[in-house]
C-alpha cells in the first residue's frame, strides 16, 4: 500500500500520520519494494530491508547516478545483518524509474532531497537517523547533513560511499565546509571516472574539508563499484570482495560509535603494502 506524504513533510523531513503495511518478520533479512506517494502525485519507489529484531537505526540510502536501489542489496543485506533498517528511495532521475529517469540535475537534486526526506520522516519514527548513498548519491547524503549550505536533517551521521570531488562551478571545496555531521567517507586507490574523478584523491576532499568529525576508509586496488558488486552489477570486472568486507566492516563501527556518542580514533589504521587503510580526523 503507497503511503501519502504531504509537501511539508517532503520539503522539511517532519512527521506524518501515515500507517505503513508491516513486513512480516519471516520476510527479514530480505529485500523489499513499496513505495510512498508525496502529496503532489509523484511516486517514489522504495527498497527495504528490515532487520531481524528492533532496528538499531534507520539509515536512508541514496543510489548513484543511472542506478537503482536493488542494485545495492550486496550492501544492504550486511547493513540489515548488523541490525538496522535500510530504506533506499528509487529517485526520479533514474532511467528505472516508472517516469523514465529524464530529470535536469537542477530539478533532481530537490527531488533526490525531497524523496530522502520522506523516508526519514516516515520510516525514522524513534529511530536514529543515518544519511547514506552513493557517488551522486554520496552528495545528497552530505547535503542531509549541511554541506553546500543546506539545513542539516537530525542525523547521527552521514555515510558517503564514493562522494564526488569538487566539480566547478556547482561542487567545489567550499561546499563541504558547511558539513554539520560526523561523516564516513569510503573510495579506493582506484575509484577514478572519465572528466569526474580523474584521480582517486579526488574522492577525500570532503573529509578534507569537512569541519566536523570524519572517517575515510581507503580500499587497496577498490573502484567506484567494488569491481561489479554495487551500481553497476552488471559489469564483467571482477568483484573486489575482500574490500568490500573490509569497508563494509568499518562503515558498522563507524555507525556503531555514532549512535553512542563515541570517539571514532580506534578505527584509524595506518597504511601497509597491498592493504586498506583508514584515517580519522576529530
Amino acid at each position: 500500500m503507497p503511503l501519502v506524504i504531504d509537501r511539508r513533510t517532503a520539503i522539511t523531513g517532519t512527521a506524518v500520520a501515515a500507517v505503513m503495511t508491516a513486513i512480516p518478520a519471516s520476510a527479514a533479512l530480505a529485500g523489499h519494494n513499496d513505495s510512498l506517494i508525496l502529496a503532489d502525485g509523484r511516486p517514489v519507489p522504495l527498497r527495504i530491508w528490515r532487520p531481524a529484531g528492533k532496528p538499531k537505526s534507520l539509515i536512508a540510502f541514496s543510489h548513484g547516478a543511472n542506478s537503482r536501489p536493488d542494485k545495492y542489496d550486496r550492501l544492504f543485506a550486511p547493513l540489515a545483518a548488523g541490525g538496522h533498517l535500510v530504506v533506499a528511495a528509487l529517485h526520479a532521475d533514474s532511467p528505472d524509474h516508472p517516469g523514465g529517469g529524464k530529470i535536469a540535475r537542477e530539478v533532481g537534486i530537490p527531488m533526490r532531497m525531497a524523496d530522502m526526506r520522506a523516508v526519514l520522516a516516515q520510516y525514522g519514527k524513534g529511530l536514529p537517523h543515518i544519511a547514506a548513498g552513493h557517488s551522486y548519491g554520496a552528495l545528497i547524503a552530505q547535503m542531509l547533513g549541511g554541506a553546500s549550505g543546506t539545513t542539516p536533517e537530525p542525523l547521527k551521521a552521514v555515510v558517503a560511499w564514493s562522494p564526488p570531488g569538487p566539480f566547478p562551478p556547482g561542487i567545489t571545496a567550499e561546499t563541504w565546509k558547511t558539513m554539520a555531521r560526523p561523516q564516513l567517507v569510503v573510495t579506493g586507490t582506484a575509484d577514478t571516472l572519465p572528466m569526474m574523478a580523474p584521480t582517486w584523491d579526488v574522492h577525500r576532499v570532503s573529509f578534507d574539508v569537512a569541519p566536523g568529525p570524519s572517517v575515510l576508509f581507503v580500499g587497496e586496488g577498490v573502484d567506484h563499484y567494488f569491481g561489479n558488486i554495487i551500481c553497476r552489477p552488471e559489469r564483467t570486472e571482477a568483484p573486489q570482495s575482500a574490500q568490500f568486507d573490509d569497508a563494509v566492516e568499518v562503515t558498522l563501527a563507524f555507525i556503531a560509535k555514532a549512535l553512542a556518542g563515541k570517539s571514532f580514533a580506534a578505527l584509524a589504521r595506518a597504511p601497509a603494502p597491498g592493504k586498506s587503510w583508514t584515517e580519522v580526523k576529530a
